[in-house]
Order: C-alpha cells, then structure tokens, then sequence
C-alpha cells in the first residue's frame, strides 16, 4: 500500500514533464510544414523581326534606319526566298552610279548589298562581300556584287570611297532620296524601315530570289553557293 503514492507521484511527475519539455526543448515543438511553391522562370526572348517566307512582312522596330546591335543569329541564308517560278522583277531604285564594277558577262547573278558608311557592321561585311564575289568569277561563275548605300551624307560617302572603298570589288550604287528607298524597300517586302545591312540576290533574269536582313558570315555566303550555284 505504501507504493502506491509512490507510484502516483511519479505518474504525476511524468505528466508534468510532458508539459514543461516544450518550454525548455523548442526544437521538439513540430508546427505545420510550409506549403510547397515552385519557382516559375520565364526567358525574355528578344527576336528580330524578318522578312517571312512569303515575303510580306519585315523587321519591326523605329522607324530609323539602325545597326544591328548583336550579330545576326545562326539559321537560314534567306529572310524571304521565291522560287524560280514565284520570283518576280526587280529594278535598282532611282540614283547614280558611284562606281562601275567589273565586268561580269552578259546574265550575272547580282548580290545587292543595301549599307550606310555609318553602319559599321556594313562596312565590316563588304570586304567578305568583295572577296567572295570575286572568287566565284574565277571558278568560271557569274556574280556581281551592288554595294547600294542609302546615306543621307554625299561627303561622307566620298571620303569612304576614298579610302576604305578603293579596295572592294563591286559596284557602287547611290540612293540619295528617301522616296525611292522606301518603294526599293517594298519591293523586297519590307515595309518598315529595315535594320541595315539588307542582302537581295537577284537571279540572271533579274527576279528577286532572295532577301536577307542583317550581317551575313562566310557560312551565309557558302550556304549561297550551294542553294543557288551562281552559273
């Protein structure tokens, strides 16, 4: 009989227990877990608009002309590409001859190359340009390059042709107005004002075969030859 307070005080001091553990071990205390979240992460994709296969619709942007900020992506040679039963004419816009190029048969392909002296990526291509054309003459082809610009600055494109312009093979071709540059421009199917440097290659027929918007590298070029042969 004499254990049973005994047993009563510990039963007592057990339960007491229990209720003072949280105060002295609040690591033991397991409140609600938080509720699972994740995190949603979107990519800015930043495109640049090009002229679609169809032709018909080109870079959005401001309406300035402006340089490419980045260099073009890798991707297809053409912006816009006709086949030779879809292609139609295409006629230099109005303007002057700055300086003839060379001689390359009666039916050449013709590479226009549509540039600003201010546009520095422009200028950086045009050697490439030069170059390339005229390796493709001496395998027996026949492509010319129109090096067209569009500056509003007759004195800084002489001071181009002065200098850098002595060493590219081509010819130059001026378009001092604005009027005349858009309808060029809708003639491709660019109807905003595009980002230069703009690339046409018109077939010996004088047909539109493809529009390019921004640089071009020495892949585009080879991309070219292979599509379209240049004979």
């Amino acid at each position: 009989m004499r254990l049973l307070p005994l047993l009563l005080l510990l039963l007592a001091l057990g339960i007491l227990a229990l209720f003072l553990k949280p105060l002295f071990v609040p690591e033991s205390v397991q409140g609600p877990r938080p509720e699972s979240f994740s995190t949603e992460r979107v990519q800015a994709v930043t495109s640049k608009g090009s002229v679609p296969s169809s032709g018909r619709h080109t870079p959005s942007g401001p309406p300035s002309l402006k340089e490419p900020a980045d260099p073009a992506p890798s991707g297809p040679l053409c912006d816009g590409e006709y086949g030779a039963g879809s292609a139609r004419p295409l006629s230099l816009p109005a303007g002057r001859v700055v300086r003839a190029g060379p001689r390359t048969g009666d039916s050449p392909w013709t590479w226009i190359n549509v540039w600003a002296v201010w546009c520095k990526p422009c200028k950086e291509e045009m050697p490439l340009l030069s170059s390339w054309a005229r390796g493709i003459r001496e395998k027996g082809g026949a492509l010319k390059v129109v090096f067209l610009s569009v500056d509003d600055d007759e004195r800084q494109l002489s001071r181009f042709m002065g200098s850098r312009g002595k060493g590219l093979t081509g010819e130059f071709f001026w378009v001092p107005e604005e009027a005349p540059r858009k309808v060029f421009y809708e003639a491709l199917g660019i109807h905003d004002t595009p980002t230069l440097p703009v690339h046409a290659l018109l077939d010996p027929s004088g047909r539109l075969r493809c529009v390019r918007v921004g640089s071009v590298t020495a892949a585009d070029l080879g991309k070219a030859v292979r599509r379209f042969g240049f004979q």
